[in-house]
């Protein structure tokens, strides 16, 4: 049953969900299939994602002879019911939608007390949501243009205040949603140099320019700031109006949405690092900080081993030193457990490395083992700008060898990430056979290789510094 859509979905379900799923492929609604019932109580117990068809057929179905036909028909039904199952989590998960389509459907039936019980009830509840991100506004629309038309239908004139409702719930939501993808396409064309059709985006800013925003319209406020930030040639005074807006944005939006303007905002500073403002490395440390220690960038109270790494970089460039190394041991702990080990060495010493203290970066270094290869890559380059430095040339050519095979034997390693990181063998060779004389060249020659790790490193060394 190698590639069959059914055990990939199956694979997916915790054991609540199995017991769930059970009771549902047993309820005569839903199924009335006796052999189906059979096969999911049999699955639930011996799942595996490799399991074999004949094997299947026969566990669950003992006493029928294996039919290709049937096989076919009772997966292609059962993966249906879980693909019901699954809209169906989601729907309790929203909680909305369920309420909206029984709403709906109490309309139709003419149940007008129950209608107005559970519409009030729905409408108590958005009144009080603090989280007013894009979410709020969709099912605001949704609320009051089923109630005005409802209206509609049964007023001949007059005002309908539902009508209104509806119409500015639905332009807060086009706004903030039209503003986030062009927030997302400036930004990509800027870090990425992907190309978008960036549409109808300018006339939303030129609308929210000229028509001052509400309190009850914060995501829009967040977009319109964030598409300011990318499109202006001179962002400083946006940008200190968005970082000073974050704290009250955090109170008002959601968490994936408060994160996802924290990123736009250090990317921001990111950009304008790369054009040496180095008053911006500040800039964005504070806010790392601000965003992990309010828990913004926390993921089921997990922090990401990227967000860890560059927070630390950051404190490296500013010469926080003692406070990185209080920040890795008391922070590691946010990390995930499969990856916490490696990322705790790898940013120790990288610390140590930084501060010219070689002999405890190589001890952690020897400590960090291959559970993510960007680790393993990130230790190798450490490692061999170590012994480069510390002039172990023997130590280095034996670590150039084994790196060189291990990039040429790794098949999950993309094509793109390999050519950098042989490229940095390659020169790193060159360099240590090149005479003063022929630095020039090969300076020219570093600086017209895009895919190169360590860069900045290289051009330090040609250039008589030491490179952290």
């Amino acid at each position: 049953m190698e590639k069959s859509k059914l055990l990939d979905l199956l694979g997916t379900f915790s054991g609540q969900e199995w017991r769930s799923f059970r009771e549902l492929v047993r309820s005569p609604f839903f199924n009335r299939n006796e052999d189906m019932i059979t096969l999911c109580d049999w699955l639930s117990q011996n799942f595996s994602p490799t399991l074999d068809r004949k094997a299947v057929f026969k566990a669950a179905l003992p006493n029928t002879r294996y039919n290709e036909a049937q096989m076919n028909h009772l997966m292609s039904a059962m993966l249906k019911l879980g693909e019901q199952f699954i809209g169906m989590i989601q729907m309790e998960r929203n909680g909305f939608w369920t309420d909206f389509f029984t709403l709906q459907g109490l309309s139709e039936r003419g149940l007008e007390k129950h209608y107005r019980f559970l519409f009030e009830k729905k409408q108590q509840a958005l009144s009080a949501d603090t989280n007013l991100g894009t979410r709020h506004y969709w099912e605001q629309y949704w609320l009051n243009d089923l109630e005005s038309n409802r209206q509609t239908q049964s007023a001949a004139t007059g005002h309908i205040a539902f009508v209104q409702r509806a119409s500015d719930s639905l332009d807060y939501f086009y706004l903030a949603e039209k503003l986030r993808f062009a927030c997302f396409m400036l930004t990509s064309e800027r870090l990425l140099a992907v190309p978008y059709r960036i549409q109808m985006a300018e006339e939303a800013a030129h609308y929210l320019a000229q028509h001052p925003l509400p309190n009850e319209a914060p995501a829009v406020k967040a977009y319109f700031l964030v598409f300011q930030l990318f499109n202006t040639p001179d962002a400083h005074g946006v940008f200190e109006q968005l970082r000073d807006a974050l704290p009250a944005l955090q109170q008002q939006l959601g968490p994936a949405e408060t994160e996802e303007i924290y990123q736009y905002a250090i990317n921001f500073c990111n950009l304008q690092i790369l054009q040496l403002r180095e008053q911006y490395l500040a800039e964005a440390f504070n806010l790392y900080l601000q965003a992990i220690e309010s828990g913004v960038m926390l993921k089921n109270g997990q922090l990401s081993p990227w967000h860890f790494k560059n927070v630390i970089k950051l404190a490296l460039r500013l010469k926080k030193h003692t406070w990185t190394e209080q920040f890795i041991q008391s922070h590691a702990q946010l990390l995930p457990p499969d990856l916490r080990s490696d990322a705790y060495h790898f940013n120790l010493a990288e610390l140590y490395y930084y501060t010219g203290e070689n002999e405890k970066a190589q001890f952690h270094l020897n400590r960090v083992a291959s559970s993510d290869p960007s680790y393993h890559l990130g230790a190798k380059i450490m490692l061999a700008k170590i012994y480069y430095e510390t002039e172990a040339y023997d130590a280095l050519e034996s670590l150039l060898h084994a790196f060189v095979i291990y990039l040429r034997r790794n098949r999950t390693i993309s094509e793109e990430i390999r050519r950098t990181y042989l490229n940095f063998a390659t020169l790193l060779r060159r360099l240590m056979q090149a005479r003063p004389d022929q630095y020039a060249a090969l300076r020219v020659k570093i600086e017209g290789t895009k895919l190169l790790a360590g860069k900045t490193w290289f051009l330090k060394v040609l250039g008589g510094e030491r490179a952290m």
